[in-house]
């Protein structure tokens, strides 16, 4: 149960009049279902998979998409990471009540975004170079971005292309990454995306996109360095041969439990620690 400016939005019960007029197919009816009666133990995706599998007699396809759907209906269903898997649980309506698909950009803001004409990745111009400017999500609405101005930008529509096929190469971990950039901390933020990749190479405009989720963080590469002070086996690499520029990638094969309270201000006690005890010439 969920309350929205004081008034509580009640789940609807499966098989209900009120599921179907809010869900409109039936796979994705059968899938609220389960979560509905799985709320006391929310499942991971592997068990989603195997009940919707089960429905259809078959091996089940694209549940992660029908997972989307359901939030796309106005339904609360955040990934939680429970150890090393995340568990899908089914809290209730978003506030505002349900999201429909579809342009929710008003044109207003629409020309806001484009006011500069000029692409925000590449540079160029529609005057200049004749390229088709489009607005575009920072952190895409698959991992919880918003249509607030601070989450949009324009760009071309060639850069808009190649950028909606590099966050498909990881629509496999969106839902690890929508809870990473769920937490408020900043490190909490890269530290829980480095884990659910871990053993994989993380590109920093990657580590960037989840670390400015709130706020931007001009020194997201410098906080990720940070978590070797928490003992987390941290790994850099850069790559020379891929385009004009090198480029950066981070590793995490070992972490530590997060400490009590401030991630940030435990980094900075044993800081001072480790300076001391240097000082002292106990380190």
């Amino acid at each position: 149960m969920r309350r929205v400016n004081g008034e509580e939005w009640r789940l609807p019960e499966p098989d209900s009049e009120e599921l179907r007029a809010l869900v409109p197919g039936t796979v994705e009816q059968r899938i609220y279902g389960f979560l509905f009666r799985r709320r006391q133990h929310p499942p991971t995706m592997a068990e989603i998979e195997a009940f919707a599998a089960s429905q259809a007699g078959r091996h089940a396809t694209h549940v992660n998409r029908r997972v989307r759907v359901l939030r796309e209906c106005g339904l609360d269903v955040p990934a939680i990471r429970d150890g090393k898997e995340f568990r899908y649980h089914l809290k209730g309506w978003r506030p505002g009540g349900p999201r429909h698909p579809g342009p929710r950009i008003s044109d207003k803001l629409r020309a806001q975004i484009l006011a500069p004409q000029r692409c925000a990745q590449c540079g160029r111009t529609p005057l200049d170079h004749g390229v088709v400017l489009v607005v575009d999500h920072k952190v895409p609405r698959d991992w919880g971005g918003g249509d607030e101005p601070e989450n949009l930008q324009p760009l071309c529509e060639q850069c808009n292309g190649g950028k909606r096929s590099w966050y498909q190469s990881y629509s496999g971990h969106a839902d690890e990454i929508r809870a990473a950039i769920g937490h408020e901390e900043v490190h909490r933020r890269i530290g829980e995306l480095l884990k659910a990749l871990q053993g994989q190479w993380v590109p920093t405009e990657l580590i960037g996109i989840v670390a400015s989720a709130a706020a931007y963080q001009e020194d997201y590469q410098k906080r990720t360095r940070e978590f070797r002070t928490l003992d987390w086996e941290i790994s850099v690499e850069k790559r020379y041969n891929e385009g004009a520029r090198v480029r950066t990638y981070y590793k995490c094969t070992h972490w530590e439990p997060w400490p009590e309270g401030s991630i940030s201000a435990e980094i900075r006690r044993r800081e001072r620690a480790n300076k001391a005890a240097k000082t002292d010439g106990t380190a």
